[in-house]
């Protein structure tokens, strides 16, 4: 595997979080549909209505945990722009990077998401200390980190669908 540069993960990250905004859009015009369906289907069919129903809370959850990702993604970004302008990195990218690794087990086997993320999370451990891959501690940063991205994943739920997540 060839080794990338900063400026190459950073295009990794932002096609990434681009192919995340596409994703849930996709699934949010299906929560549309079911939501239809649903309502369309209520008086005659209600246990077909009630499985509309569960289809579209694990549908609300796929975008909670991509929202989490994003975010996680975005602020990785971020950080990976600021360090190429300080040229720094001790300690300034691991508790996002942990982060995300720490999420990509919410993910599952997603065929879509899960090798994009692994990538960017093996080259920026070459990228760090090329001789040797990261291994990162659990920390307080981390967990921060963390409860900073589902904040965010949990208003951007309540202000698209006007319910609390």
């Amino acid at each position: 595997m060839k080794k990338k540069g900063l400026p190459e993960i950073i295009t990794d990250i932002k096609l990434t979080i681009h192919r995340i905004d596409a994703f849930i859009a996709r699934i949010d015009n299906r929560i549309k549909t079911l939501e239809e369906l649903s309502l369309y289907n209520i008086g005659r069919f209600n246990y077909l209505s009630k499985e509309y129903y569960k289809e579209i809370e694990i549908n609300k959850n796929i975008i909670f945990n991509l929202l989490k990702v994003r975010v996680l993604l975005e602020i990785l970004e971020i950080r990976l722009e600021t360090l190429m302008i300080l040229n720094s990195l001790k300690d300034y990218i691991y508790p996002v990077v942990k982060a995300l690794e720490s999420l990509r087990g919410n993910l599952g086997n997603s065929i879509e998401f899960g090798p994009l993320i692994d990538d960017i999370i093996l080259n920026l451990s070459y990228t760090v200390h090329p001789e040797a891959q990261i291994v990162l501690k659990e920390s307080e940063e981390v967990k921060k980190v963390l409860e900073e991205a589902e904040k965010i994943a949990n208003e951007e739920l309540k202000e698209k669908y006007k319910a609390p997540a």
